[in-house]
């Protein structure tokens, strides 16, 4: 369990990565055109030792914040840009809300578009 120092300048608090990701991933999910975060199914020799790759969420610190990386699958019918400003905003705000955290940078890669079956 890596745990890494808050980059505020509050030398007592930890945050774990796994529940930063965890966070970020239902953010994403939570909005209309978001089919689901990107998860290779290949198999790889870094997934075995790296959880958190193949969950569509990448999660860097610097000494200014954090930085994020989302990987979706999109409806097909959706606006992108839209789809793209409301997942950065619903991350920005759910980290915000629950995390002493500063954030750097939400970059959202759009991996794959399909038709959502439901």
């Amino acid at each position: 369990m890596a745990q890494l120092k808050n980059i505020n300048g509050d030398n007592n608090t930890y945050i774990n990565k796994s529940m930063v990701v965890s966070i970020v991933s239902l953010a994403t999910k939570e909005i209309k055109g978001v089919i689901d975060v990107y998860q290779p199914t290949k198999l790889s020799f870094k997934k075995l030792f790296n959880r958190n790759i193949g969950k569509g969420v990448k999660i860097k610190y610097t000494n200014l914040g954090i930085l994020i990386d989302i990987y979706v699958v999109v409806d097909v019918d959706c606006e992108v840009s839209d789809v793209v400003y409301h997942i950065q905003q619903n991350v920005k705000n759910s980290i915000t809300s629950l995390l002493p955290i500063t954030i750097k940078a939400i970059n959202v890669h759009i991996m794959d578009a399909d038709k959502n079956s439901l």
